[in-house]
């Protein structure tokens, strides 16, 4: 948010707020809540002086009353106290503290009638701001991989057996699938790795990217994203491998990532030059280095281009067509090997 003019001449934070914390350092400015003019919008004060906290007409730097290390230019639409982003609560004219939010909430409930609850404020994707720092899913995504790894023996680190029974079980594996229709397969791939370097590479793209994608997405729209793509990985392996087709890694999900991270990029006009370096350096990884699924990170590839098109183009109040378009995707995929196990046998 700018600065008004330095002849205008607005209103402080209201008196009957607390003023700023003594030692806490000012700059930061919150990402979300109303823009500069609107209800609910405290400007800032002038340029600080010698104090640091307060300008030259003796104005306080508002901060959050519940974080007061966080310098804030919104309040309360009921009690005036200053709010960060953490602490608003929606309302029908601009946002409401915890307390009062909670207070509303309750009166909703005891009278029978009117909103029953407040929702956290969203990212333009849908995502949820309360969530953001947390990553839930990208956490247990890793977890997983890891835990799976050493039930896979830890192959790469000094054991004979590269591939034990585990591995065999749940690996992408073109003739169980034909054979027995182990479909399960082209989703449980994604959570085996090869080698101790294979694991390590993938779960930093992993940690890198998923953690921005869910807090701009939310946790079930990049879930969605994480299975489409491993699937659609696997399944174009399993389309152009047939029978021969045998595989692990994240990097089917991972390659999806990339490009749904481009297009959501491009969507929200952000600099996707460095995310075009790291698709081309990893292509090239691709066609150049032995021992790769070269269909299965070209198929992640093309799945996370048209999720990435699904979530930036249809608005995320639509969620069930969003869900709906990466289910149908799913179920493609599913139908296309289904109908290529029966082409095989």
């Amino acid at each position: 948010m700018g600065a008004p003019p330095e002849s205008a001449s607005e209103p402080g934070p209201d008196p009957g707020g607390p003023s700023g914390s003594g030692g806490s350092s000012p700059g930061w400015r919150p990402s979300v809540g109303p823009p500069p003019g609107r209800q609910g919008w405290t400007p800032p004060p002038q340029p600080a002086g010698p104090d640091g906290q307060s300008g030259p007409a003796g104005q306080v730097v508002p901060h959050c009353y519940r974080h007061t290390d966080r310098e804030t230019y919104v309040t309360c639409q009921r009690c005036g106290r200053p709010i960060c982003p953490d602490c608003m609560r929606p309302a029908a004219v601009g946002f409401h503290c915890p307390e009062e939010g909670q207070g509303r909430a309750s009166a909703g409930q005891a009278g029978g009638g009117g909103r029953t609850g407040q929702r956290d404020p969203r990212t333009v994707l849908g995502g949820r701001v309360g969530q953001a720092r947390q990553a839930l899913v990208t956490q247990s995504l890793i977890a997983i991989c890891v835990v799976a790894y050493f039930l896979q023996g830890a192959p790469g680190l000094g054991n004979s057996d590269r591939y034990n029974g585990f591995t065999e079980r749940f690996a992408m594996d073109g003739y169980r699938i034909a054979a027995d229709d182990q479909y399960y397969r082209l989703l449980s791939a994604a959570f085996l790795h090869a080698s101790v370097l294979h694991i390590l590479f993938n779960m930093y793209a992993l940690f890198l990217l998923g953690f921005q994608l869910e807090a701009l997405l939310g946790r079930a729209r990049y879930l969605g994203l994480f299975v489409a793509g491993a699937v659609g990985g696997n399944t174009l392996s399993y389309l152009l491998g047939g029978l021969s087709t045998f595989s692990v890694g994240a990097s089917t999900a991972i390659f999806a990532f990339f490009a749904a991270y481009y297009v959501i990029a491009r969507r929200l006009r952000i600099d996707s030059t460095q995310i075009l370096v790291v698709i081309g350096i990893n292509l090239a990884i691709t066609f150049t280095l032995s021992g790769i699924d070269k269909w299965g990170h070209l198929g992640g590839l093309a799945v996370g281009v048209l999720v990435g098109l699904l979530y930036a183009h249809v608005p995320p109040r639509h969620a069930r067509l969003q869900a709906g378009g990466v289910v149908g995707i799913i179920v493609v995929l599913l139908l296309a090997a289904v109908a290529k196990s029966s082409a095989l046998t």
